[in-house]
């Protein structure tokens, strides 16, 4: 193996101090607020400017709203039985519709009853910022999340990962089935539609299982998801510190609780995203240790949202003037932090890089098994380097954003 530049060599370090010196870095935990510390101190040490650590309310369990929504459904179905009149159909329906409401809003990212009910806690974001060499005309973030994921069986292999995607879409449509049976029952007085409940509730007793089940679970050390993303962000200020952009003004963001829903994305753009305009770009790096590059053109578990049309663009500008690889593109299997900028209509670009199982490589995803030995530093430093030529073709572009026309040529060509 070559030589690794030393901004590898730094990313790595930083992997390594964050998944082993501290470790599982749940959403508040601890821990978590340890990685917050520790990346507000490397800004201060390369001179990143005006550094913050800033709270705010949290999840701590990303399980727990699914399991509310779970158990709504299942007692709305115990409800249809235990009262086999048109009132006990009626609200059997209310509780699975509003079990059906809260689960999809959740796999939304979105507010819903089950946030309302659950309790919070206390979570932190770190962020800094790094000045142009000339006047400010635009302004770019870009994040990563500092917290781990808890390490339940379902993702413990590609066959249990496979029936927990069919999983969260079934448990989605027993609920659904269950209220439309449970309506038409309530207004026609079938009280035989509580078999179709019945049968659609075995559904519900396992997701609701299962995610009773993964808070039990240890957090992941977190090498590659998302200590990779956290050490090449870090290494991409130092960078801009030494090579400044000419117009474009960095955000360095450092997220909180991003595994329970991207609360500290929502609450550094409830923050800052007025003050940052809507021209702003936000770029996402997660999970940039293993595999080859790729930006991300859509992301969701059930509601998939495309991203912005602009920030496609961006990167395929940024991926023509590349030599040393290519950048592909890739549909998300869930969400990023910026999934929620691109559900408020921000120019949001998510980049990945992704295992090559021709290579035998696996990502490791929410495993105790996501240990620095398996990051290639390869696959860092192209991620690296892909984030910053986005950069650059946005600071290069005179700030303006890339458009509709930029995209449709870029498709032609």
């Amino acid at each position: 193996m070559t030589e690794l530049h030393a901004s590898t060599k730094n990313a790595l370090e930083h992997i390594r101090y964050l998944s082993e010196t501290i470790g599982g870095r749940g959403s508040c935990t601890p821990q978590e607020q340890q990685a917050a510390e520790y990346c507000a101190n490397q800004m201060a040490e390369m001179g990143v400017q005006d550094i913050r650590v800033e709270t705010f309310p949290s999840m701590a369990s990303t399980y727990r709203p699914f399991a509310l929504a779970f158990a709504a459904g299942l007692a709305g179905t115990l409800v249809a039985w235990l009262i086999g009149s048109r009132g006990g159909l009626a609200f059997g329906a209310l509780l699975n519709g509003l079990g059906a409401w809260g689960m999809l809003a959740e796999t939304d990212l979105a507010a819903n009853w089950t946030r309302w009910l659950l309790p919070q806690c206390q979570s932190r974001n770190a962020v800094g910022i790094i000045r142009p060499s000339g006047e400010i005309e635009n302004r770019a973030v870009v994040c990563a999340h500092i917290d781990t994921h808890r390490t339940p069986v379902f993702y413990s292999s590609p066959g249990w990962q496979a029936l927990f995607t069919i999983l969260v879409g079934g448990a989605l449509l027993s609920m659904v089935v269950s209220a439309l049976a449970y309506g038409l029952g309530a207004v026609f007085a079938w009280t035989w539609v509580r078999w179709i409940g019945l049968a659609a509730a075995a559904m519900e007793v396992f997701a609701l299982s299962m995610s009773l089940h993964a808070d039990f679970t240890p957090f992941s050390p977190g090498a590659n998801d998302n200590a990779s993303a956290v050490g090449a962000a870090l290494e991409l200020g130092r960078r801009l510190i030494k090579e400044p952009l000419a117009r474009t003004e960095v955000w360095l963001v450092f997220t909180g609780s991003e595994e329970v829903g991207a609360y500290g994305m929502s609450a550094f753009l409830d923050a800052h995203a007025a003050e940052l305009g809507e021209r702003a770009v936000y770029i996402a790096l997660e999970q940039v240790g293993l595999g080859g590059v790729n930006y991300i053109t859509s992301e969701g578990i059930l509601i998939k949202r495309p991203t912005h049309p602009q920030a496609l663009a961006l990167a395929r500008q940024a991926k023509a003037s590349l030599v040393e690889f290519q950048a592909g593109e890739l549909d998300g299997l869930a969400y990023t932090d910026v999934t929620v900028a691109t559900r408020r209509g921000l120019i949001a670009l998510p980049i990945n890089t992704y295992p090559r199982t021709e290579r035998g490589e696996t990502s490791h995803w929410h495993q105790m098994s996501d240990t620095l030995d398996h990051i290639d530093p390869q696959a860092l430093a192209n991620a690296q380097l892909f984030a910053w030529q986005v950069l650059q073709t946005l600071d290069q572009n005179r700030h303006r954003v890339p458009d509709k026309a930029d995209q449709d040529s870029l498709l032609l060509a």
